[in-house]
C-alpha cells in the first residue's frame, strides 16, 4: 500500500519529463500483473512528442502455462515473452499511436522462384518471379523454413552486417535489391564467361 501511495504522490520520475524511454530486451522480465502499470509509467513519464524506443522478446504464440512457470525459462526471457500482436496491443491500451515496427537491414536478399508469375505473403510483401528483394531479417528467416523455402533462392550478403550496426528496414514497402548491396560496392560485373561451362563448349 505504501508503494501504490508513493507511486501516485511522490513518483521517482515526474510526469512529462522524458523524451525518449529506451529499453532492450526487460519488459519481458516484469511479472504479468504488473505489465500493464509498466506501459501506462512509460507512457506518463514521456513528454508529449516523445518516443519509447523498445528491442524486446517476442512470441508468435502465447507462451504455454509451464513454461511461464519455469524459473530458468525466465531468466533466459522465455517465459514473459510477448506475443508480436500483444506487445503492440500493450502500447496502444496505454494511449501510444504512430506505432513503427522496425527490423534489421542485414543485406539480404530473396528471388522468388515460382511457379505463379507473383505472389502476395501476409506482410504484404508482393514479388515478382526471378526478380531479387531486399528482406529484412526476420522474413529472410521465416522463408528459410517449411514450406516457404522451396520458392525462394536465398542471397546472403559477401560481407555480415554486424548486428550492432544493422540499421532498421523499413518493412513499409517492397524493393528490389540492387547486386551492389549483397555483393559490395566495388564487385566485378561478369561481361564474359572465362571458360566453357559444359564440357561440350557451350552452355546448357
Amino acid at each position: 500500500e505504501l508503494a501504490e501511495e508513493l507511486r501516485f504522490k511522490r513518483p521517482l520520475v515526474v510526469s512529462d519529463s522524458i523524451d525518449v524511454v529506451i529499453s532492450n530486451c526487460v519488459l519481458n522480465l516484469v511479472e504479468p500483473k504488473s505489465k500493464r502499470q509498466l506501459f501506462e509509467e512509460i507512457f506518463r513519464v514521456l513528454k508529449k512528442g516523445g518516443r519509447a524506443v523498445i528491442s524486446d522478446i517476442v512470441s508468435d504464440e502465447e507462451v504455454p502455462e509451464e513454461m511461464q512457470n519455469d524459473p530458468e525459462l525466465w531468466s533466459r526471457c522465455i517465459s514473459g515473452a510477448f506475443t508480436e500482436d500483444g506487445l503492440l496491443a500493450a502500447f496502444e491500451e496505454s494511449g501510444f499511436y504512430g506505432l513503427q515496427i522496425l527490423r534489421r537491414e542485414l543485406n539480404q536478399a530473396v528471388i522468388y522462384r515460382g511457379p505463379f508469375k507473383e505472389v502476395l505473403d501476409d506482410d504484404n510483401h508482393r514479388m515478382e518471379r526471378g526478380k531479387r528483394y531486399a528482406v529484412c531479417d526476420k522474413t529472410y528467416n521465416l522463408y528459410k523454413k517449411a514450406p516457404y523455402r522451396e520458392f525462394f533462392e536465398f542471397v546472403d550478403p559477401i560481407f555480415d552486417v554486424p548486428l550492432a550496426r544493422a540499421k532498421p528496414f523499413d518493412c513499409s514497402r517492397t524493393a528490389l535489391r540492387h547486386p551492389k548491396e549483397s555483393k559490395g560496392q566495388d564487385y566485378d560485373v561478369t561481361t564474359e564467361a572465362k571458360g566453357k561451362c559444359c564440357d561440350g563448349g557451350s552452355c546448357c
